[in-house]
């Protein structure tokens, strides 16, 4: 049986299906019946409480006469992603589902946009500086718990620089260029790693100067997710120091993506942004 739990991409392609059947105008016991599965399955199955089989996926699109290929595609797809096993857990041990989620998310979009008023963002940390945040962040857990988390989340980076990589862009609060987080040395490895990786013609890096006004957005970080295909959301992400958080209803995306547009609007543009990070580096 495929592991149960219920993360937001399981949500997703449920809440697709449930669309799909109404659309169709059957009920989850029709469906049943006319498949031969338990009466429980597609319930389990709209609710995101199982990791649906891609092939009892195409069986449902067959009898709901789903015939767009986009759309076939993207929920196939997505079902597969449910059942693959998460590349994180080659480094042992368990993680929160809103972070395993994080990571499955990161790896799958198209564009993600993050902005972090008082730490550089994880995409974009080494691992001296994620050692530092992360050390003061879990002092509960042991150093080899630590190591291991540091691990995962610098492995993440691999989405910068593989064949097809994400498109990341990055607003950062000029504190989060000057607070020494782990010492002088650390923090001039990370400026010029930040410098370095910017270059990439996927990643963008912009810094919100204390002299920017006020602007809607700024009071605390997150992350907007895009992905390419049919009907998959734009989703928020808002990490907290016991995982995070996922928005997904249209009107609070639309204000998210609204807030950002301003601070992208309100930052340097990147050749001065790049300048200040150089100069700040020099002044530590």
């Amino acid at each position: 049986m495929a592991p149960a739990g219920r993360t937001i991409r399981s949500k997703w392609l449920g809440d697709a299906l449930l669309r799909a059947r109404k659309n169709a105008d059957l009920t989850g016991d029709e469906v049943a019946q006319q498949l031969g599965w338990p009466a429980s399955k597609v319930s389990r199955i709209e609710n995101g409480l199982i990791r649906a089989h891609w092939g009892d996926v195409q069986d449902l699109l067959d009898l709901y006469g789903v015939t767009d290929a986009d759309e076939r595609t993207t929920l196939i797809k997505l079902a597969k992603s449910l059942r693959e096993r998460g590349w994180w857990r080659a480094y042992g041990g368990e993680l929160s589902h809103p972070f395993a989620d994080l990571l499955s998310l990161e790896g799958t979009a198209d564009e993600i946009d993050v902005y972090q008023p008082q730490l550089l963002p994880g995409l974009l940390q080494t691992r001296a500086y994620a050692m530092a945040v992360i050390g003061a962040s879990r002092m509960q857990q042991s150093k080899e718990e630590v190591e291991r988390f540091v691990e995962i989340r610098t492995a993440r980076q691999d989405i910068l620089t593989r064949a097809t990589p994400v498109h990341l862009w990055a607003i950062v609060g000029e504190a989060a260029l000057r607070q020494q987080i782990g010492g002088i040395a650390v923090m001039q490895g990370q400026l010029r790693h930040l410098l370095e990786i910017s270059e990439l013609p996927n990643v963008t890096v912009q810094v919100l100067p204390f002299t920017a006004d006020a602007t809607t957005g700024m009071y605390s970080p997150f992350s907007i997710l895009t992905f390419a295909g049919t009907g998959l959301p734009e989703v928020v992400h808002i990490e907290n120091l016991t995982g995070g958080i996922y928005l997904e209803l249209p009107e609070e995306v639309g204000h998210y993506r609204s807030s950002y547009n301003h601070l992208r609007a309100s930052a340097l543009p990147t050749g001065r942004s790049a300048r200040l990070i150089a100069a700040v580096s020099k002044e530590i």
